[in-house]
């Protein structure tokens, strides 16, 4: 590993973030390493090293894996069940209405509240909504131009991280679409699969009694 990939290794796991190309590239051209490096040329290295990130890390306990637009690492998925032992956190299961909410507002975005409620049959609470924006899996994007000006809603950067995806092009097929106990799931490994850098955080702030 050249001393480039083991820099970026570093950023990756010290962020509480996904980290993209261009703010790698903007934090690498600040050091002394980079001073007479062109921009250009600095990107395509960048995307090198994290290739062999990828390749290094692929059949490990942990991984870098792209997600949210950027890269992350991430506990392996077939370990997910024993860091979450590990933590001993136990993610609130999500309603089949928060659950049909959000997948309406991931298809059909930018999508009203109006036109929720009109392919689900029933009314959409305000909380379930204000839930759903806390966790920051959807947001307000700004108004469509009808009487009213009712909210456009959308999903959030967050939405991509917790859910594993990189961009929304990654969403499954609709005919694919996992059950009501398949995406609790889903939803309850974003706590096992916190980056690293964030688990090794809360680890220490435990002991120092988060």
């Amino acid at each position: 590993m050249n001393h480039l990939t083991a820099q970026i290794e570093a950023l990756i796991l010290a962020s509480d973030e996904p980290l993209n190309v261009q703010k790698i590239r903007d934090l690498l051209l600040g050091s002394p390493d980079c001073e007479h490096v062109s921009v250009d040329s600095l990107s395509a290295n960048i995307r090198d090293s994290l290739s062999e990130l990828e390749t290094h890390y692929q059949r490990r306990g942990i991984q870098v894996i792209q997600v949210g637009g950027g890269w992350q690492f991430r506990t392996a998925t077939e370990h997910a069940e024993l860091v979450q032992r590990l933590w001993q956190v136990k993610a609130p299961r999500l309603s089949r209405s928060a659950l049909e909410t959000l997948a309406i507002i991931a298809y059909r975005q930018p999508t009203t509240r109006a036109e929720i409620e009109s392919l689900r049959g029933v009314r959409v609470s305000s909380q379930m909504i204000a839930n759903l924006q806390e966790r920051g899996w959807i947001k307000v994007i700004g108004r469509k131009e009808v009487p009213g000006r009712p909210h456009l809603f959308a999903t959030g950067k967050q939405f991509l991280v917790d859910f594993g995806l990189n961009g929304l092009k990654d969403l499954p097929d609709s005919s694919q679409l996992m059950d009501d106990d398949e995406l609790n799931l889903a939803a309850a490994q974003t706590a096992s699969d916190q980056p690293v850098a964030q688990q090794e955080l809360t680890n220490e702030e435990i002991s120092n009694n988060e």
